[in-house]
């Protein structure tokens, strides 16, 4: 009896190391043009898209973007959103369960904070619980019609990047 109450103590010290490991990691993309000058989506802004990686889908990226909307992808395609310049590693764990019901939502061309379609930081910041910002729109390089989105509670890749850092297994 002494012996089975050991390994049942042995075993769920093992799962809790494995679950204190599991690890997600998000990469914080630069947009360069064609200047070689980079992009700020929002004033003084050097990220310009974000995705996420966590234990359930391996070397694979969650990501969301126009055309592709939610979907898990390649390092090799996320690379074609911007350049890779931050990962950050963070404790909280993401599981694939949380994850399923984004999958196939469209694009967020409007970035708001509902469930009918999702920006990058959109999906990252519902499944970590990260807060919201007032958004601020670079008048320079975003169409007038999304200047009257300033102030609207949203998160954009560098107010994530704050948290993340803030965050992380290296804080």
């Amino acid at each position: 009896m002494r012996t089975a109450v050991g390994l049942i103590a042995l075993l769920f010290t093992f799962l809790l190391q494995t679950n204190a490991e599991a690890r997600t990691r998000i990469a914080f993309l630069e947009t360069f043009n064609s200047r070689g000058e980079r992009v700020e989506y929002e004033p003084g802004a050097r990220f310009s898209h974000t995705a996420v990686q966590f234990d359930d889908i391996g070397d694979m990226w969650l990501n969301a973007y126009p055309g592709e909307g939610v979907a898990i992808i390649t390092e090799e395609r996320l690379s074609q959103h911007g350049t890779i310049t931050e990962i950050i590693e963070i404790d909280q764990d993401i599981q694939y369960s949380q994850v399923e019901p984004y999958l196939g939502i469209p694009f967020d061309f409007w970035y708001s904070w509902d469930d009918n379609a999702m920006y990058c930081t959109e999906i990252i910041g519902k499944l970590l619980n990260v807060p919201t910002h007032p958004m601020i729109f670079n008048k320079k390089v975003w169409p007038k019609n999304y200047w009257d989105l300033d102030g609207t509670p949203g998160l954009s890749p560098d107010n994530l990047y704050r948290w993340a850092q803030e965050h992380s297994v290296k804080h």
